[in-house]
């Protein structure tokens, strides 16, 4: 196996010892070396111990700033305690259910306003750091013991939390960096919470390579996002779908953006957390980078494929070739294997995991007689009304083609005392809203149109930057002003 098992705190504190001036993360316009962030790091262990945290402990983290979340995350690696990275987007409430049921003992904030409201422990500014003689080390033996919980972004359920080894983490960074062809990261723009997985997973891997991270703001404007792509010394980035379309609607109103993609040098450009749509894809390529890629990616087997390149142009609507370490059937009602381009149910299996069972993934969808994978739908995204089924993944790609369309969600709850599904389609629009619906209205076939409507400038999201499933539902069972009949 091509990596080493080790404390991930240990590698890089190694990398601040051998080259403690190199830049390490810029935010907020500050560059922060490896030595400051190991510094601030080690003057936490200190806090940490007064408060109680043992080896053995599984404490929460929820910061706004995500660099002194990292830092608290290296300190409690030392005491050999499980960390838990919480979105600070979430109410006080959900925070509280994710505690209970992921077994942590303690949350810590930086934010004074979370610290009061939530009860939970206050991390001291870095600005209030001072010497301390506690040592940052890391027992030889805590490559075994849980580095990370993990959750599931909960999108189509209740979040769940799995446990990690520094070994088991260090293990799938390196499976996947074989799998994407990327084992070495390249200097990065970060977008999104360290709540979520895939942004984690970023950093850690930055930071165990040595290489420099722009992290922006959990809140930020497109032109922000802009500018730091513009930056020479920024090689690539992973964006959620609405952020590339955000993009491509800035750029879309600038001329020069035909002569050719605006972020030449950006030579890897990812889009996590969702499906993108294929025109939105294709427009990527040509007017952003030809190296932007869509990975199709799932809980408890990781990376599963990728569309790059030509492939983009040749095949938009697929999310590329399963790579050959992960085994993908797909099988009908009967677990029979289907035959090409038969729609079934999606089963993937990770080869390179000892003992791993194959994985209903809850995706519809077929292969081609290319090997190409392609996604129909979720099982929770098929509605029937009138004895007619509604795919209500293709009703949200038709509904974000539509002008004004940032983002869209659609759903389906039974009707009271009806067989029938009722759909429910919330939408987020930079348009005026009336004239937004209207523009729906007429772009879609009467028997797809959803019964109930919600139109806003933003819509609730989760960690991942998804449009918040379980909150919308919510309000859409509430009986609240939010939804209207369409």
């Amino acid at each position: 196996m091509g990596f080493e098992a080790r404390n991930i705190g240990s590698i890089m504190a190694d990398l601040a010892t051998d080259d403690p001036n190199a830049p390490c993360v810029e935010q907020d316009g500050i560059r922060h070396s490896r030595a400051d962030v190991i510094n601030s790091a080690q003057a936490l262990v200190g806090f940490f111990k007064e408060c109680n945290v043992t080896s053995g402990a599984s404490v929460a983290i929820v910061a706004v700033d995500r660099l002194r979340a990292l830092e608290a995350m290296i300190a409690l690696w030392s005491l050999d305690a499980a960390v838990l990275l919480l979105d600070p987007r979430q109410t006080i409430d959900e925070i509280l259910v994710a505690k209970e049921n992921s077994g942590v003992k303690a949350i810590f904030t930086e934010s004074k306003s979370f610290a009061r409201r939530g009860g939970f422990g206050l991390i001291p500014p870095r600005e209030t750091e001072k010497k301390n003689d506690i040592e940052l080390l890391f027992s030889p033996d805590s490559q075994d013991r849980d580095a990370l919980i993990l959750s599931s972004s909960g999108t189509t359920g209740i979040p769940r939390f799995r446990r990690v080894t520094h070994q088991a983490f260090l293990e799938g960074l390196w499976v996947s960096g074989q799998l994407l062809d990327n084992q070495i990261p390249l200097a990065a723009a970060s977008v999104g919470s360290l709540a979520f997985g895939a942004v984690l997973s970023h950093w850690i891997k930055l930071m165990i390579h040595g290489k420099f991270l722009l992290s922006l703001p959990l809140l930020f404007g497109v032109e922000e996002l802009h500018q730091a792509l513009t930056r020479t010394d920024i090689q690539s980035v992973g964006l959620p779908p609405v952020l590339i379309t955000d993009l491509l609607d800035f750029h879309s109103k600038n001329p020069a953006t035909n002569d050719g993609p605006v972020y030449p040098h950006i030579t890897r450009m990812t889009s996590l957390g969702g499906p993108i749509s294929p025109d939105n894809l294709v427009r990527a390529y040509r007017m952003l980078t030809p190296d932007v890629r869509n990975m199709y990616s799932m809980s408890g087997v990781g990376a599963v494929s990728i569309l790059s390149g030509d492939e983009i142009l040749e095949k938009p609507n697929s999310v590329g070739k399963p790579f050959p370490e992960v085994t993908v059937r797909v099988e009908d009602v009967a677990n029979e294997l289907c035959e090409t381009g038969e729609i079934g149910r999606i089963v993937a299996k990770p080869n390179w995991k000892d003992g791993a069972e194959p994985i209903d993934t809850g995706d519809f969808g077929w292969i081609d007689e290319d090997g190409y994978l392609f996604i129909q739908g979720r099982a929770e995204q098929i509605a029937c009304r009138n004895s007619i089924n509604v795919n209500l993944l293709d009703l949200e790609l038709d509904v974000n083609r539509i002008t004004g369309v940032r983002d869209c969600i659609a759903f389906s709850l039974q009707a009271d005392g009806s067989l029938d599904d009722m759909i429910f389609l919330a939408v987020e629009v930079n348009i005026d809203v009336s004239r937004a619906k209207k523009q729906i209205k007429s772009s879609l076939a009467s028997y797809r149109r959803p019964d109930r409507i919600m139109m806003c400038s933003h819509l609730p999201r989760n960690s991942s930057n998804k449009i918040a499933l379980r909150v919308i539902k919510n309000m859409a069972i509430g009986k609240g002003p939010q939804f209207v009949d369409f």
